[in-house]
């Protein structure tokens, strides 16, 4: 028995390339191929940008420093997604800092207030902007949800190997004018990547024990 399963970025290609323009093998370097994986790429990076979220893409730890009077200080990581936490520390707690949006942070009255930081803004890219100002010289710790790897020649695609065939479906349908796929047939396509986007945001879903239910919580009463 073997749970290893997996595609590569050829075979998946392969796989769509036979739906659209109905042939039986390609190689990694063709024109055709790179439409494929250029679809691909774009899909990866932009489901998990609106929240589309599959477990194989790793949460990551990193520390970076922060500077006496300076607000804004950078992680030195450029694949962040979004951020989960973040902690701070002048060499003793980690004390735990909340994660504002841009919103929040301008409703902020005094900006340059100086003391141990209570909350931050994520700028984007690998910038955090801290309020209030630090007091001294610390070290913030964050915990982020990293960008989808770009898709390689022979190697397996970052994502659950549960949603490969739904991301097929939709790389399909958005590959399918560059074949010049016929209208009737595009029509079918985009039916099948609507389904597809929801299975996949249906196999992210975050799958928890069940809480027990007491007797008394039931209504005999109910049908």
């Amino acid at each position: 028995m073997t749970t290893s399963f997996n595609l590569t970025r050829t075979q998946i290609a392969q796989r769509v390339l036979s739906k659209v323009i109905k042939i039986g093998a390609v190689t990694a370097g063709s024109a055709d191929a790179d439409t494929v994986y250029q679809a691909l790429d774009l899909r990866l990076k932009e489901m998990h940008k609106l929240g589309t979220f599959w477990r194989k893409v790793t949460t990551v730890p990193v520390t970076f420093s922060l500077s006496q009077s300076i607000a804004t200080a950078s992680a030195g990581a450029g694949e962040i997604l979004f951020p989960i936490k973040i902690t701070w520390s002048n060499g003793t707690n980690d004390d735990p800092v909340e994660i504002i949006d841009r919103v929040q942070y301008a409703a902020l009255e005094d900006k340059v207030s100086v003391g141990n930081p209570e909350k931050v803004m994520w700028k984007g890219g690998s910038e955090f902007v801290f309020w209030p100002v630090p007091v001294a010289d610390g070290t913030a710790k964050l915990l982020y949800h990293k960008i989808a790897d770009d898709t390689s020649a022979g190697a397996v695609i970052d994502i659950d190997v549960a949603m490969i065939r739904p991301m097929m479906d939709l790389i399909k349908y958005d590959v399918a004018d560059d074949f010049g796929v016929p209208e009737t047939t595009l029509i079918r396509w985009r039916q099948e990547s609507t389904k597809a986007e929801l299975d996949i945001l249906k196999l992210g879903r975050q799958r928890v024990d069940y809480k027990p239910v007491a007797v008394d919580d039931f209504d005999d009463r109910q049908p």
